[in-house]
């Protein structure tokens, strides 16, 4: 057998070296991408590393320093201290051209020194434990950022889902626990569209355990894990609590505190919307009005809790005639408004009749048993008006009118409007019709229960339009007193009824004439004045005028009023309350009042033949004047029954269609010249309680006593 030079053992053996050298380096270049694709700690990692090039390099001293760390990774083995050069080997470790750290290598100086062959595989070895060092921080970071946001999920107070792209549920955390009502264990794996309504962002509907429904706000995100799937994070607040304090607070501001009723505003937006629907559907919308008459009292007499309980009482009772789709509003104090979303005016007046009809029984407060009025403005879109606040204002010109009339309800109409071209017109022509004499003068004659004889003509104005003919005195006085023209009006009344007076007076008939006057005419400073000069100006006697105010004006300003007539009564005019029953005069201020006569209103006297309470009412009227010795006037008697029923009743003086309609001058003296009913004559019977200087002081007969309420109860007759 050869046995091989010593030069060829020498080459195998070489050979072998480099082969076993070769194979150390591919295992530490494994092991290191093993160690790349761990998920092992940076702390972890950079110990393997180096360790593991300290023993494939057989080094003495391996470091291994982290640019994120001041402190390096060291492992020692000999004393290298005295090495050399030769026997030192470092290289840089980067990742993605960023710096991660460096390796130095020492070998004690005993040992060979490194080769170039080392030093390539360090710097192998080097990109490897860089990119490995790398993924470990980033893991580490990563994990670092997932705990944190476990943290935070575990204790924030919003609800946090995590969701698949097939919406199953991968987290639920505590707090979406507490407020849905299950346990994590329970809704992982199951679809998020069992617990909301809707995925989107925003408001919606929660369903928590048992089917309870509960005000949701959601906001939704988008996280990628470890493993690069794509979660929908749903953040879910319960806003229950926060709902019901804005739906609290959306009622507070939309309703009135006391009746719990609609307000202004709400009534505002109602309306507004029920006009844009009734334009779309060629419909009308009609809206009411409603102001309580004489409330002010209520309060002042009773007190202010009083009063309350009475608008809480009166807002029930008006919502009890009304329909779902109608809506009742309390616009302020004693004023309530009812819109009715799909009505004309025949449906709206009837709807006014009920809710007038609902007041006619007393309201019982804590004992008390209270009787109101009301008075009501219709206004109806499109004919008064296409938007919510015309509708308002128009309406409560009307509710105005009505109180004026005293009838209840009445409709809008634009002579009435001081906003309105129609009645702005109508004013410039009022002042024209005054100025030029288009006005004339009526007279309706009052005629003695007792002695069937005309003592008085009450004198009603008319103005012939010339372009809407012959107009009332409820078509244009209204105007007059809200223009300041009632003062020129109320003088030219007065002119005129005296200047005929006197004419009457040459033709041997002594009739006195009675004129109405307003509470405006009694804040004039100058009334008393005027009608003195005029009286003086006609030659007749004070006592041959009566002027007339309704109990409802009188009432509005009493400590002016007693003072006014006070003075004109002094002076020797007679003074008569007209529409007497309608108002809300105490006993205390008719007993002060310088009044001679009270007028019964109409409404009291048409059906006193056949209503027990209308009777009732006449009859107390006519006992209560005569006891304060004041004469009884009965307006409205348009038959013989009622005629001689309110004779019965020891009424004293009777007006009314039975007798005659009011006419114009020329008629009014035909029909005295034909009439049976006899004109006064000279001996016309004193109105008054006092004899005034300049008058005749003629025997009286027994209806010049009634007249003049100086007769005594055996004298009156039955």
């Amino acid at each position: 057998m050869t046995t091989p030079d010593a030069g060829l053992q020498q080459e195998i053996h070489s050979l072998a070296a480099e082969i076993v050298h070769a194979y150390e380096e591919l295992h530490l270049l494994y092991e290191l991408g093993q160690v790349l694709t761990s998920d092992l700690g940076v702390s972890e990692v950079t110990s393997l590393i180096v360790e593991k090039i300290l023993q494939a390099l057989t080094a003495g001293d391996a470091e291994l320093r982290l640019a994120s760390s001041s402190e390096p990774v060291r492992v020692s083995r000999a004393n290298v201290a005295t090495a050399g050069p030769d026997h030192r080997l470092s290289t840089t470790l980067r990742s993605a051209g960023e710096i991660v750290g460096g390796i130095s290598l020492a070998r004690s100086p005993d040992d060979e020194p490194f080769s170039s062959a080392d030093g390539k595989l360090l710097d192998a070895v080097g990109t490897l434990a860089a990119n490995a060092i790398r993924n470990a921080q980033l893991l580490q970071e990563l994990r670092s950022n997932e705990a944190h946001l476990r943290a935070v999920l575990d204790n924030v107070a919003e609800g946090i889902i995590t969701v698949d792209e097939a919406n199953c549920i991968a987290s639920f955390n505590p707090a979406a626990e507490r407020i849905f009502g299950y346990a994590a264990a329970d809704v992982i794996g199951g679809d998020v569209r069992t617990l909301l309504d809707s995925l989107n962002p925003g408001e919606t509907i929660g369903r928590q355990s048992g089917d309870r429904r509960f005000a949701a706000d959601v906001s939704v995100g988008t996280m990628r894990l470890e493993h690069d799937q794509p979660l929908q994070i749903f953040s879910v607040r319960d806003i229950t609590r926060r709902k019901e304090a804005e739906a609290a607070l959306e009622h507070q501001a939309l309703h009135d505190a006391l009746t719990d009723l609609p307000n202004r505003v709400l009534l505002h937006d109602r309306l507004q919307q029920a006009i844009r629907a009734a334009d779309r559907n060629t419909t009308s919308v009609a809206l009411l009005v409603m102001d309580l008459d004489r409330f002010k009292e209520v309060n002042d007499t009773f007190g202010h809790h009083t009063g309350d309980q009475l608008l809480e009482q009166l807002g029930q009772r008006l919502g009890s005639v009304l329909r779902a789709s109608d809506t009742i509003a309390r616009l302020g104090g004693d004023e309530f408004a009812v819109l009715l979303p799909t009505a004309a005016l025949d449906e709206a007046q009837q709807i006014a009749d009920r809710l007038l009809q609902v007041l006619e029984q007393p309201f019982t407060l804590g004992g008390l048993q209270l009787e109101i009025d009301a008075s009501i403005g219709i206004a109806l879109s499109p004919d008064h008006g296409h938007d919510a606040d015309t509708l308002l204002r128009r309406a409560d010109v009307a509710m105005y009118v009505a109180k004026r009339g005293n009838v209840g309800h009445a409709v809008y109409t634009a002579d009435q409007d001081q906003h309105s071209p129609m009645r702005l017109a109508m004013v410039s022509e009022l002042r024209r019709a005054i100025d030029q004499n288009e006005l004339s003068l009526y007279f309706q004659p009052k005629v003695s229960l007792a002695a069937g004889s005309v003592t008085c003509a009450e004198a009603l104005v008319r103005w012939q339009h010339p372009r809407h003919g012959l107009l009332g005195p409820d078509l244009f006085v209204p105007i007059a007193e809200q223009t300041g023209l009632i003062r020129p009006l109320a003088r030219w009344v007065l002119d005129a009824a005296l200047r005929q007076c006197s004419r009457w007076r040459h033709q041997g008939l002594d009739l006195a004439v009675a004129v109405n006057l307003s509470m405006r005419n009694l804040h004039d400073p100058e009334v008393v004045d005027t009608i003195r000069q005029l009286l003086t100006r006609w030659g007749i006697p004070p006592s041959r005028l009566v002027v007339e105010i309704t109990e409802s004006s009188l009432m509005a300003d009493a400590e002016r009023a007693m003072d006014v007539l006070g003075r004109l009564r002094a002076m020797g005019v007679g003074i008569s309350i007209d529409d007497f029953g309608t108002g809300y005069s105490s006993l205390a201020y008719l007993k002060r009042l310088p009044v001679d006569e009270l007028k019964i209103d109409k409404s009291f006297v048409a059906h006193i033949a056949s209503d027990d309470n209308d009777a009732a009412i006449v009859r107390s009227t006519i006992g209560l004047a005569h006891d304060l010795g004041l004469a009884v006037v009965a307006e409205g008697i348009e038959d013989e029954v009622t005629w001689d029923y309110l004779a019965g009743l020891g009424c004293d003086v009777a007006q009314g269609y039975f007798i005659s309609r009011p006419l114009p001058v020329a008629a009014f003296g035909d029909w005295l010249a034909t009439t049976h009913w006899r004109p006064q004559s000279s001996a016309c019977p004193s109105f008054f309680k006092q004899t005034v200087p300049g008058d005749a002081a003629p025997e009286e007969s027994q209806a010049s006593k009634i007249l003049s309420g100086r007769v005594t109860r055996n004298d009156r007759v039955a």
